[in-house]
This record gives structure tokens, C-alpha cells and sequence, in this order.
């Protein structure tokens, strides 16, 4: 067995279509599916046995997915200090429209100097959701989007 990468990110929010109005409407994330009446079977398979929910997938593209999740009758989660990172074309205009529409920012944008070989020359920014989830905004620097990382050599466990 393998781990052959990830496949989606699951987010709960206390409600779909004002997230949906944040990450579908403002950032511009395409909406692959939504199910307003989630399934017996799904909500057995979550361990939320008599409860309903509905569910959006968003289409990071390479199939990457952003599943957001709103549970009947329950507060997310506290979003403490975890973060979603979506990468971007242009941060400081992701920056402008997200505060215009007015949702916190933790600093202005900051491009990294020294920040190792994947990282420095990136452009970065943390906004809040609706829910108080951190939202990494990136861009990368020139000639470093979508590189794929290094082979990662494992190594053989022996036995005895």
C-alpha cells in the first residue's frame, strides 16, 4: 500500500451557501457538485447517524477537491490555527477582493526572501472565511507553480 496523493479536503461550516458566497462567488472556485440532502449511507459512513447535511464539492482543478460540509444542528469546529492553501494567479488582487468584500486579513501580502528553495520569491496571504478558517491565498514565484516535489526515497523495513 501507498499513499498516491491527496484527494480533497473536507471543511465543516456552520453555513454552505454563505461559504459558498465566500469561496464559489468571491475567490471564483468552481462548484463540481452539490447535494442538499445527503444520504443515509454517507452520514452513517461520517458517524452522523439522524442528523442532515448537505455538501458542496469546489473544483481546485488536477483533481484536487474542496469538500465543504454543513451538519444540521452542529457548530464547526474551532478553526484554531489549521488553514486551507489555494494557490492563485495574482495574490494581491485575491488580497483586494476579499477585503473589499469585507473579511479579515492577517497582514497585507508578503513575498518570502530566504525561505528555502520551493518557497522564496512565493507571495503569501492569510484571510478569514466565514467561519474563522484561515485561507492561505499563495502565489508562487515565477518559473515555481505547480513543480512537482522530489521523489521521496523510503526506506525498506527489515524484518527480525
Amino acid at each position: 500500500m501507498r499513499v498516491l496523493g491527496l484527494h480533497h479536503t473536507g471543511l465543516r461550516v456552520a453555513d454552505l451557501d454563505r461559504s459558498l458566497r465566500f469561496y464559489h462567488d468571491l475567490l471564483g472556485i468552481p462548484v463540481r457538485e452539490r447535494v442538499d440532502g445527503v444520504g443515509d449511507e454517507e452520514l452513517r459512513l461520517a458517524g452522523w447517524q439522524g442528523k442532515s447535511a448537505r455538501i458542496a464539492d469546489l473544483d481546485l482543478g488536477e483533481g484536487r477537491v474542496l469538500e465543504l460540509i454543513e451538519l444540521e444542528s452542529a457548530t464547526p469546529p474551532p478553526a484554531s490555527e489549521m488553514h486551507v492553501a489555494l494557490e492563485v494567479d495574482d495574490v494581491r488582487e485575491a488580497y483586494r477582493l476579499v477585503t473589499e468584500a469585507g473579511y479579515a486579513a492577517r497582514s497585507e501580502p508578503i513575498t518570502l526572501h530566504d525561505a528555502g528553495p520551493h518557497w522564496t520569491g512565493a507571495t503569501l496571504v492569510y484571510v478569514t472565511d466565514p467561519d474563522g478558517t484561515a485561507v492561505e491565498l499563495m502565489q508562487p514565484a515565477v518559473g515555481l507553480a505547480r513543480v512537482q516535489p522530489p521523489e521521496v526515497v523510503r526506506a525498506r523495513r527489515r524484518d527480525g
